[in-house]
């Protein structure tokens, strides 16, 4: 069981890709792939030309696909906001970004990361012309490929080399160097401060003199905004162009600083780079594995274009071996379900029984009476009425009459009070006398009344509630013979 993802880098003049397999206990390197985008190609686009043989060599069918544009097509801003909401912050961006964008904002994708958790607001944009993603996914579409991330280029390494890179200073450079352009990112407390992009002419002298000019004026105006200053600790460094020695020799010259090449696939832990990639060129291909880190391990960064989520991906990687798993799960959940659904019809089905047959007992016994309530202790009251002639009795003799006892509530009781007495239990010596009225003070005036007849030695109020409907008051009486 294991989940793919394709990423792809482009540049200007190649492309690079890398093939990561992972599942549930390891990461490992299938695959690696490099290819050159030539110009003189009339009949198709060349760029096109190049992802199509990508397709063919490298297919990804259950994986996810992670694209890098070149670098020189992003624009990187630094901004400030009241807020930390990711919507309000979006509702923002374009009119905040707008004076300082070289095109309309309307034409732009914008996306942001931000560049220091501990400020309010402290953001990193990054934009880009909305044709290029549009003309890439339709090139992508036309050779079979779905990306579900297009990044910006360079700026998954920056990312990834701050995840991975225990040893990275806390003021750092990173310098990622292609043909004809270069990358610039500074790493600052352990966040990236600036990403800049630049020509550059790397074949000579005078083109590096330049290329460090350019980064010293870089390093000096990020210096000014910064409140500790910036002084790097390290130059890393990546990039096609850095596996030209001579090339690496000459910016060392021009920087006076002895930069560092990455090799990022000897950083992550636990990564299996497997026997089969004899020809790994980290410059090459540190960007492209970059990106599939991005996706794999949701390292921060800024999104072009994003489809789906986490759930959907791994769904669409493992669900040809999730299924058959899943329905027998299912047809067990079921299957339980089921017995205890019959279980419970059967159990119910006795009590049904048993409820018929002491109904039949029960008019059988007392066909005069109706049955209200629990059977067994209405069938006791029935033989105590038959023995007795009172009402409702305890275990033993009452010493008054049922009659008596009934007259002399009637006598104590006039007709002006509304009263409904619902249950008389005649005892020994206690009677327990049950009813509803329509206050509390009634009660109390009952209690006072019966109070004054001769059979009665002591009244008193059992409990007197009010139904919820507030209309009545449910009372009962323990009257003393």
């Amino acid at each position: 069981m294991s989940r793919q993802i394709l990423a792809i880098d482009i540049r200007c003049h190649s492309i690079a890709a890398v093939l990561l397999s992972t599942g549930l206990k390891s990461t490992s390197i299938v695959a690696s792939y490099e290819a050159a985008i030539h110009d003189g190609e009339t009949n198709e686009n060349p760029l096109k030309s190049a992802l199509a043989q990508l397709a063919e060599r490298m297919p990804a069918e259950r994986g996810d696909i992670v694209v890098g544009l070149p670098a020189d097509q992003t624009i990187y801003r630094t901004l400030r906001v009241p807020f930390k909401e990711d919507k309000k912050i979006r509702q923002v961006l374009p009119f905040e970004l707008e004076p300082n964008l070289p095109i309309e904002v309307d034409r732009l994708i914008i996306d942001y990361i931000y560049r220091d958790t501990t400020v309010n607001g402290e953001l990193l944009t990054a934009s880009i012309d909305r044709q290029h993603i549009d003309d890439l996914m339709e090139m992508l579409d036309t050779v079979g490929l779905q990306p579900q991330l297009i990044l910006p280029g360079d700026f998954p390494l920056a990312s990834a080399l701050i995840a991975n890179d225990e040893q990275l200073p806390d003021q750092a450079m990173l310098l990622s160097i292609g043909s004809h352009n270069a990358t610039l990112t500074l790493f600052d407390s352990g966040k990236i401060g600036l990403v800049r992009s630049m020509t550059a002419d790397t074949a000579t002298d005078q083109g590096m003199e330049t290329l460090a000019l350019k980064i010293r004026q870089t390093l000096i105006a990020h210096a000014e905004t910064s409140p500790q200053g910036f002084i790097p600790g390290a130059l890393h460094i990546s990039g096609p162009a850095c596996s030209d020695a001579e090339m690496v020799q000459r910016l060392e010259t021009a920087l006076e600083m002895t930069p560092e090449m990455v090799d990022l696939r000897k950083m992550v832990p636990a990564l299996d780079t497997g026997e089969t990639l004899t020809a790994w060129n980290p410059s090459i291909f540190n960007e492209a594995l970059a990106l599939a880190l991005v996706e794999l391990e949701h390292l921060p960064c800024p999104r072009f274009h994003s489809t789906g989520s986490t759930l959907r991906n791994y769904w669409n990687a493992y669900r040809q071996h999730v299924r058959v798993p899943a329905i027998l799960l299912i047809i067990v959940l079921v299957l339980g379900f089921s017995g205890v659904l019959f279980e419970s019809h059967l159990l119910q089905t006795q009590v049904d029984d048993l409820d018929r047959q002491m109904e039949e007992t029960f008019k059988a016994t007392f066909p005069q009476a109706r049955r209200v309530g629990d059977a067994g202790d209405q069938m006791k009251s029935e033989l105590k009425k038959v023995r007795t002639g009172n009402i409702d009795t305890g275990g033993s003799v009452p010493k008054a009459r049922t009659i008596d006892v009934l007259m002399q509530i009637s006598r104590a009781i006039p007709k002006e009070v509304e009263v409904l007495f619902t249950r008389l239990v005649l005892g020994s010596d206690v009677l327990t006398l049950s009813g509803e009225t329509a206050a509390f003070n009634v009660v109390d005036d009952i209690k006072n009344r019966l109070e004054k007849t001769e059979l009665f030695q002591e009244v008193t109020i059992a409990s007197a509630n009010m139904e919820k409907s507030g209309k009545k008051v449910r009372f009962k009486l323990k009257l003393t013979l």
